[in-house]
């Protein structure tokens, strides 16, 4: 297991997953930008802005919340510091106005409440609700959009 000592750049709980700016301080780790989603690591202890916070960078680190073993846990694109698995992340992204976030793999659970730290590169990842439909007379017809509860929403004829 490795463990990094550094100064925090703002309150950061034990738990937090954490980056590193670039002006060296920790601050919890959001999916919404490629720097804020290239997580270091989770934070081992908490602390305020200025203190030293201990990082595991891999390795088994032990949580407080609960997960189903097996489980991989992502970069959560709206509560900062948070991860969750892939299902929790995507269908929180649907609820934003996002275009999108970086999906940045954190570990596997191993235990209920064991994490198996091993962090990926952030990835972006597009919102599902974001994609716009555009219709041309020189392209493919759209009659109706299909929705997820299976109904349709009928689309208006230029002609």
């Amino acid at each position: 297991m490795a463990i990094a000592s550094l100064k925090a750049g703002e309150t950061i709980s034990a738990g937090d997953a954490v980056f590193v700016s670039s002006t060296g301080l920790v601050f919890k780790a959001v999916a919404q930008s490629q720097d804020n989603a290239s997580v270091a690591g989770i934070a081992a202890n908490g602390g305020s802005s200025g203190d030293l916070i201990r990082i595991n960078l891999d390795g088994i680190y032990t949580s407080t919340d609960t997960f189903n073993v097996a489980e991989r846990l992502y970069l959560d694109p709206i509560v900062s510091g948070a991860y969750r698995n892939y299902d929790a992340v995507a269908s929180g992204l649907a609820l934003t106005s996002l275009a999108g976030a970086y999906a940045t793999e954190i570990g596997t659970a191993v235990t209920t409440n064991k994490i198996n730290i091993e962090i990926s590169l952030p990835r972006f990842i597009t919102n599902p609700v974001s994609v716009l439909l555009l219709e041309s007379s020189s392209g493919l017809t759209i009659d109706a959009i299909l929705q997820e509860d299976g109904s349709t929403i009928k689309t208006e004829s230029a002609t």
